[in-house]
């Protein structure tokens, strides 16, 4: 067995490194060919920009960004004299943009026709405390609406991080786009669905945990750039999801070093008027600046925390979730020349958790712990030559993840609420390997400006592990025994898996106000034994001369890659059920239920090819959209989307007979369906305010047995038969308002506003099987409605110091936001709901140096 296992993985990394050196040799020829196309295209300019203060005085080391359909066409810096030169840039719609710690960054837009030779812009940069403003550029007007089909959500950390919540992470921050909502398991829920089926990319890297396909502890909001939400783009670089994309860019060091300390000094706990220890702390530092002048840059955001969390349905002191976390994110930068740079990051993220998912009816004892950390190591390499922008990059990962309880006692589950000990214990390993390549380049035709890109991946996945599993006991509300669950010895398992992509785009703007986006995608998985072929097409038109609005629409063919666990469930422990009747005898079993991965027969999605092979599962989704923007002025922009999106393809977990054998058969049939209507508006009155406000008309069904819910993180013990239908994230009607607003003598509020229908629940009879239609409108919490809102003022101590004082109230109009209801028809309760958050209060200060 031990040669065995060894000659698998030298095929595995033979396979994987042949795969690699193939890519590579790729890239070259693609290189090779776009070099003489970028000194034979006919019609490039050149833009000449200069930067300077308002005295006139110019401003070195400005990084600037030019970019062509959200994307870098060309990255440099500002000389000496504050001047930087793109060469050979052909005729388009264009963004320029630059930045630099202390000064406001500014955007231009640049719009250069065939004739275009040399476009000089100029650039007056204000520091941040005062008003913006840009001098005259001379280049043809641009229209106010970005010409792209795939629109996004961006949010920008500086107005984020002023919220009631204080969010600490990029996952903290999702809640605040339109369709994104943290679930009643405390889970992000992207287009109704949870987190492993969408994707979370952080500088192009993908950084979800390969075992679920969760996203586990992000990037501290410190360390961010921006943020941008897409829920359906149609542009081919963007794959191995089927609901959502969040994509991170983060930040790099400035050229004078920068210091900020956030809330440094703990929270206390107080009950009775009496100090009972802490009840959170959570310190921020960030800190970045020169290592070598002009050449090297470093930038570091760290965080701890600890909270208490407590349950309000539970007294004290056992009424707590204690978890403890820290989260640094390191990234450096190196200038090699005006066209070429690299970027350097590393992510670590240890956390503990004692009792996790506590509540009334999981009440300590019977929760699991968790303990996991993650690391990873990304190396990007920019270089733009001609026409041309190739970006390689390079990510190591690692993700340990580790499941326990707080003793060995036998699980019972009851109508008034469970007790002993998780049943569960598990330890598993992961880690990811990553090469991608990506290169753009711009062709202008006779028949309009062709924006080409170009990208190929290769992904290295292994899982290793084990689990081990105690009995469950089901019993009714009198203790009489109905239903004993117990479990076989499971096996050590270990997964390897290669995936290779290649994709290739073009966003053609046939006209300066109609543009399409046509792409594809193909993917492969080895441990699926599929290929995928996803076609996507997009296309923006603004019908009115001054360009103020946009109509977006376009269809996309999207896949999910399937996560390690799924082709480790033949390795988990299998049930042995028995069930009794009234009086403790046995009518049913023993039932040995085998775990076994289907193989997908027969007829299939058009766009899939596989072998007949157990777990030759494909997940897909198919996904349209139609969208229009307006922008009334300056200060106010309007969106109106529609969305559908149709899954299939999902692995799910059902209890069946098998050849005459039971079973719990995981098998790629799921089906998922998604609708969604968004009006959006943004308002910034004047500087520094903003205004945001979303209305979201939704619903959300699909298979209930996704197999997340059995081979996530905290597996559940109980597998009802799998049925379709609402799902528990669906939120029919959600309003969503928050906005930053300056007041004087330097202070600021934030408030937050949230209302959407209460999230609905599954009831079930004593024996743990559905009481009627789970997550139906019948049964639904009562509606959700909360106000929050956070006021700070800023204190100068000197030149050099400034303490930031902020009072934060939670909940402010003490609205009834139940926690939990009695949903087991066998309690005489059934159907009450408990526990409300009353209005919370809280101070922290910031130390900005």
């Amino acid at each position: 067995m031990n040669v065995e296992h060894r000659h698998l993985h030298s095929i595995s990394y033979l396979r994987f490194l042949g795969r690699l050196l193939f890519l590579l040799l790729g890239q070259i020829v693609l290189s090779m060919f776009f070099l003489p196309l970028s000194s034979l295209a006919q019609g490039q300019a050149t833009i000449l920009v200069t930067v300077h203060n308002e005295a006139g005085q110019p401003i070195s080391q400005v990084a600037a960004h030019l970019e062509r359909n959200g994307a870098d066409v060309r990255v440099t810096a500002a000389n000496d004299k504050g001047e930087f030169v793109f060469h050979g840039i052909a005729a388009g719609e264009y963004k320029l943009k630059v930045s630099k710690e202390g000064f406001e960054p500014l955007t231009q837009s640049v719009s250069l026709d065939s004739t275009a030779t040399t476009t000089e812009i100029e650039f007056t940069m204000i520091p941040k405390i005062e008003r913006v403003e840009t001098v005259e550029v001379q280049a043809s007007a641009s229209v106010e609406t970005e010409q792209t089909s795939s629109a996004e959500t961006n949010l920008k950390p500086r107005e984020v991080r002023s919220l009631p919540y204080r969010p600490a992470t990029v996952t903290d921050t999702l809640p605040l786009v339109p369709g994104v909502v943290r679930g009643s398991d405390g889970e992000i829920k992207i287009e109704g669905t949870g987190e492993q089926r969408s994707a979370l990319v952080v500088n192009s890297a993908d950084v979800t945990d390969p075992t679920t396909g969760r996203f586990g502890i992000s990037v501290p909001i410190d360390s961010v750039e921006s943020i941008s939400v897409y829920k359906t783009p149609f542009l081919a670089e963007y794959g191995h999801f089927t609901s959502g994309v969040v994509s991170v860019e983060t930040r790099r060091g400035g050229e004078k070093w920068h210091f900020e300390l956030n809330d440094p000094l703990p929270g206390f706990r107080i009950l009775s008027w009496h100090l009972r220890g802490l009840r959170e702390a959570t310190p921020r530092v960030n800190f970045g600046g020169p290592l070598l002048k002009n050449r090297l840059y470093f930038f570091e955001g760290f965080e701890y925390a600890l909270h208490k969390t407590p349950v309000r349905t539970l007294t004290f002191p056992y009424n707590e979730t204690k978890s403890e976390s820290e989260n640094s994110f390191s990234q450096i930068d190196y200038v090699i020349s005006a066209n070429h740079f690299l970027t350097g990051t590393y992510h670590l993220a240890p956390q503990h958790i004692n009792f996790v998912n506590l509540g009334f009816f999981n009440q300590q004892p019977v929760t699991p712990n968790f303990k996991a950390s993650s690391n990873v190591f990304a190396l990007a390499d920019h270089l733009a030559f001609g026409g041309t922008l190739l970006t390689s990059t390079v990510s190591v990962q690692s993700f340990n993840a580790k499941t326990g309880a707080q003793g060995t006692a036998t699980m019972v589950l009851a109508p008034g609420g469970d007790q002993g000990n998780y049943y569960l214990t598990r330890q598993q390993d992961a880690s990811r390997l990553e090469w991608l390549e990506a290169l753009f380049h711009s062709i202008p035709t006779h028949s309009g400006t062709h924006n080409l890109k170009f990208g190929t991946t290769v992904t290295r996945t292994d899982n290793s592990g084990n689990l081990a599993a105690r009995s469950v006991i089901i019993q009714d509300s009198a203790g009489h025994l109905l239903k004993r669950i117990d479990f076989t010895v499971g096996r050590p398992f270990q997964r390897t898996d290669v995936e290779s992509d290649v994709y290739a785009q073009d966003h053609w703007t046939v006209l300066p106000n109609l543009a399409f986006d046509f792409g594809v995608r193909m993917e492969s998985q080895d441990l699926s034994h599929t290929l995928r072929l996803a076609p996507r097409v997009g296309v923006a038109w603004q019908p009115f001369k001054k360009g103020s609005t946009v109509v977006r629409g376009g269809y996309g063919i999207y896949y999910d890659r399937v996560p390690l666990s799924v082709f480790s469930f033949g390795s988990y422990p299998e049930q042995i059920i028995t069930l009794y009747g009234p009086t403790g005898n046995i009518i049913g079993g023993p039932q040995h239920y085998l775990n076994l991965i289907e193989t997908v027969a027969g007829k299939r999605f058009f766009f899939v090819r596989a072998s007949t092979h157990p777990g030759n599962f494909a997940p897909y989704s198919t996904a349209w959209q139609i969208e229009a923007e307006h922008v009334f002025s300056p200060k106010v922009r309007m969106r109106l989307n529609y969305l559908v999106n149709d899954g299939g393809g999902i692995p799910v977990i059902n209890p069946q007979l098998v050849r005459g054998k039971n079973a719990l058969v995981l098998s790629g049939d799921g089906q998922s369906h998604y609708r969604q209507l968004e009006i959006t508006a943004e308002v910034t009155p004047r500087k520094n305010q903003k205004i945001f406000l979303s209305y979201v008309r939704s619903h959300a069904q699909g298979d209930l047995n996704d197999f997340s819910r059995f081979l996530g993180d905290f597996p559940s013990p109980v597998v009802q038969p799998n049925q379709f239908t609402a799902l528990s994230s669906d939120l029919p009607n959600r309003f969503l308002g928050w906005g930053v607003f300056p007041l004087p003598w330097r202070m600021q509020v934030a408030p937050l506003v949230e209302y959407h229908t209460g999230f609905s629940y599954a009831p079930v009879d004593a024996a743990r099987n559905y009481a009627g239609e789970p997550y139906s409108d019948r049964f639904r919490y009562p509606s959700f409605f909360s106000a929050d809102a956070r006021a700070s003022k800023d204190v100068k101590i000197n030149e050099k110091y400034t303490l930031r004082f902020s009072l934060s109230i939670i909940n402010l109009t003490n609205h009834f936001n139940a926690l939990d209801v009695y949903s087991n028809t066998g309690d005489p309760r059934y159907g009450t709901f408990i526990g409300n958050y009353k209005p919370k209060l809280g101070g922290d200060f910031d130390v900005l140096f």
